[in-house]
């Protein structure tokens, strides 16, 4: 039997608004923390690709690399990319970040590339991010029999499988964020 699409399209938003309402992703900050969900993803792709440099990616510099003035342009421009944000908007992100001393810039001690890189400030904001995160979603299913989780999990799975997704990346992910 033929799957109605504008009915497939009405169930997946009306589960996107069931989801963000349901684990608060309206709220102005995430966790009730001084950072937008955006701004988290931001932390979280700064310490997933630890600090890739100029050089690891052709050594061009990209738009985010001239506007803020940093040898950093295809790793960052790249995030934006991959993060789908206009690289002014990232560019805001990564100044209030380094402004906070969330963020530097570190010569790799191997080959004196320069690198973004997380402080222990910014390292400690994650960690609390991930562990509030995480928290959070432990409650949300600790009301879930052994085998209710087991389904939830494959079904989440099956999701990102369908959609194109890659597991082995939201499995980090959902580890860390």
């Amino acid at each position: 039997m033929p799957v109605e699409r504008n009915a497939l399209v009405g169930d997946i938003r009306r589960f996107n608004r069931f989801y963000t309402g349901l684990i608060g992703l309206l709220d102005e900050t995430l966790t009730h923390s001084a950072y937008t969900l955006t701004e988290a993803r931001v932390l979280f792709e700064l310490d997933r690709r630890s600090g890739a440099s100029a050089a690891d990616t052709g050594g061009t510099a990209g738009f985010l690399a001239r506007m803020f003035h940093l040898d950093i342009g295809p790793a960052a421009s790249e995030m934006a990319g991959e993060l789908r944000l206009e690289p002014t908007y990232l560019t805001r992100i990564l100044r209030k970040f380094a402004a906070a001393g969330l963020t530097e810039i570190r010569a790799d001690p191997n080959d004196r590339r320069r690198r973004l890189s997380l402080t222990a400030r910014g390292n400690q904001a994650l960690a609390k991010l991930q562990m509030t995160a995480n928290q959070d979603l432990a409650r949300l299913t600790a009301g879930l029999t052994d085998d209710e989780a087991l389904q939830l999990s494959d079904a989440l799975k099956r999701v990102t499988r369908l959609l194109g997704g890659d597991m082995g990346e939201t499995a980090t992910s959902g580890n860390r964020q």
